[in-house]
């Protein structure tokens, strides 16, 4: 008996920590607008929070995620591992935090060579374009020794106002040309956003 109350202990403990590695609280940037250009500058992104996403155990990859007034910012550091093969980086927002379903207020964001967006599904790879309305991400081929991507995401696009204390789901994904994946949160499904980790402005 008391081995089993250890353990119901022990599994708390464990839903409670992968709770929190799941949710961020984020704090309104008070530094510069994001250049997208795929050089992570110190200055512009010195208060972002700071996730780990990796790919197998030997490639690791970082991602920034900040705010302002207007857009959300995302970067993805170190998309080229030690065979030279770069992942593709994408977003995935619900503005509903508690549906499971991809609707009106799902949004899917891409960036390689194109970048591709759609509201309501994802792996719509017919709305690709270098100049998207309403974001940006710099795209492949990485220039000047960055393997980097940034995103800038308006809230206009998003239909939101990042009011304090208002709650959106995200997960971050990488992929690579034999669509072998890696999400953040690691448990993340794309099919459903409840899987995805719990942003609080």
């Amino acid at each position: 008996m008391r081995a089993f109350f250890v353990l119901i202990i022990l599994s708390v403990f464990c839903v409670q920590t992968h709770t929190q590695e799941d949710s961020l609280k984020l704090v309104e940037s008070s530094g510069v607008e994001i250049i997208v250009d795929g050089q992570l500058d110190e200055i512009e992104w010195s208060d972002a929070r700071v996730l780990n996403l990796r790919k197998g155990k030997d490639h690791h990859m970082v991602v920034l995620l900040k705010y302002d007034k207007d857009y959300l910012y995302v970067a993805f550091k170190d998309l080229t591992d030690a065979n030279n093969i770069s992942y593709n980086a994408e977003v995935l927002i619900s503005t509903n935090s508690d549906t499971p379903d991809w609707s009106n207020q799902s949004y899917w964001f891409h960036s390689s060579y194109s970048n591709c967006s759609a509201v309501g599904l994802y792996y719509f790879w017919e709305n690709c374009t270098t100049r998207p309305v309403g974001w940006a991400a710099n795209t492949f081929p990485f220039k000047e020794g960055n393997d980097h991507m940034e995103f800038k995401i308006s809230f206009s696009k998003l239909n939101i106002n990042p009011a304090k204390g208002r709650q959106i789901r995200m997960a971050f994904k990488v992929s690579d040309p034999l669509d072998q994946q890696a999400y953040w949160p690691e448990e993340a499904l794309i099919g459903d956003p409840l899987t995805w980790g719990l942003i609080t402005f």
